[in-house]
C-alpha cells in the first residue's frame, strides 16, 4: 500500500468515527506533509511498512527546528494516530511512532489581567448602572470564586461587617467547603448592591445574592458571560476577559505578592498544590514586562 492509499484509508476510518470535515482535512494535510518530508529526505516514496521509529524521530527533530512545539506535537500526534490505526488493522506489525515522545513545551501561566483592565471592566458596569454586575466583578476578582460558586450564593452565605467579612462556599468543585475572607472593596460593592436592589428591606437569607430577571432564581452563567462580553466590547479591550479570567487574576496577584502556595490553594479551593503552582509560571505579559526593563530608549 502506497502512502496516498494509506492516508485515504485512515481518513475513511476517521469519517466513520464521526470526525468533523475540518479535522479530516487537517489530518490529510499533516500526513501529506510527512509523506513529502520522507520522500525528500530519503529519496524514496514513503512505504508504511518500511517506515521505522528512527524515521519518525528524525521527522520530529526536523519539525522542532522549524515549528513551535504545539504545531510539532500536533503533526506528530496525527502520524501516531494513523500508525496506531494501521497496527490495529494489521496493516503494519507495530506503530513506528509509538515510542516517539512529543516535544516538551513550557506552558505559560493561566491568563490574568492587570489593574487597568479590571478598572475598565468595572467602569463599563458602572456606566450601565448595574450595581449587581459591579458587585459580581468585584467579588470574583477579590475572592477567586468560580462563576458557578458566586451565582449559587445566598445571603446567608455572606457575613459583612464594618471591619471584616467572609463568604462561604458550601459546595465548591468536588463538593468541597471553604470560607474566603471578604476584602473592604468586596464588602462595599456587595453592600451597595444590596441597598440598591432591596432599598427598603433586608433580603431574605435564602434569596440569591445575584438574582436573574425573575428575581427568585439566580442569574445564569450564560447571562453573566454575556454581560462580561458586553462590557469587554464597550471598553474596547483586546483580551477576551471572562469570569474565570478574574479567578486566575485573583490567584496570580496573591502569588505575585508573595502569599504562600498553601494559602492560595486554600483560598482558591484547589485540591492539589500542583494546580496552584501554575500561577508561579510567568505569563506572556510578565515576560514582556521583564524584557522591557532592558530598554534604553
Amino acid at each position: 500500500m502506497d502512502w496516498t492509499s494509506f492516508t485515504e484509508c485512515f481518513l475513511d476510518s476517521c469519517r466513520a468515527r464521526g470526525r468533523a470535515l475540518l479535522t479530516v482535512a487537517t489530518y490529510r494535510a499533516d500526513l501529506n506533509a510527512f509523506g513529502a518530508w520522507y520522500e525528500e529526505s530519503t529519496g524514496a516514496a514513503p512505504d508504511p511498512i518500511a517506515i521505522t521509529s528512527l524515521d519518525v524521530a528524525e521527522y520530529r527533530s526536523w519539525l522542532h527546528r522549524r515549528w513551535k512545539p504545539a504545531t510539532t506535537n500536533r503533526r506528530l500526534a496525527v502520524v501516531k494516530a494513523a500508525f496506531t490505526w494501521a497496527a490495529g488493522e494489521g496493516l503494519v506489525t507495530a506503530s513506528p511512532a509509538a515510542q516517539v515522545r512529543p516535544v516538551a513545551a513550557e506552558r505559560p501561566g493561566p491568563r490574568s489581567v492587570d489593574g487597568r483592565t479590571l478598572s475598565a471592566l468595572l467602569r463599563e458596569a458602572q456606566r450601565a448602572g448595574s450595581a449587581r454586575d459591579v458587585a459580581l466583578i468585584t467579588l470574583l476578582c477579590q475572592t477567586g470564586l468560580r462563576i458557578a460558586e458566586a451565582l449559587a450564593l445566598r445571603w446567608s452565605d455572606l457575613t459583612i461587617r464594618e471591619r471584616s467579612g467572609v463568604v462561604v462556599v458550601r459546595k465548591g468543585k468536588g463538593a468541597r467547603y471553604r470560607e474566603v475572607p471578604l476584602s473592604l472593596s468586596a464588602r462595599r460593592a456587595l453592600e451597595t448592591w444590596r441597598k440598591t436592589r432591596w432599598p427598603d428591606q433586608t433580603p431574605a437569607q435564602d434569596a440569591p445574592v445575584f438574582p436573574g430577571r425573575a428575581g427568585a432564581h439566580p442569574l445564569t452563567s450564560r447571562a453573566a458571560q454575556q454581560a462580561f462580553a458586553r462590557y469587554v466590547r464597550r471598553a474596547g479591550l483586546q483580551l477576551a476577559v471572562t469570569p474565570h479570567t478574574l479567578r486566575h487574576t485573583f490567584a496570580k496577584r496573591l502569588v505575585d505578592e508573595g502569599v504562600s502556595l498553601d494559602r492560595v490553594a486554600a483560598l482558591a479551593g484547589h485540591a492539589s498544590l500542583s494546580t496552584t503552582a501554575r500561577y508561579t509560571r510567568p505569563t506572556a505579559a510578565d515576560l514582556e514586562q521583564a524584557v522591557s526593563k532592558l530598554d534604553w530608549v
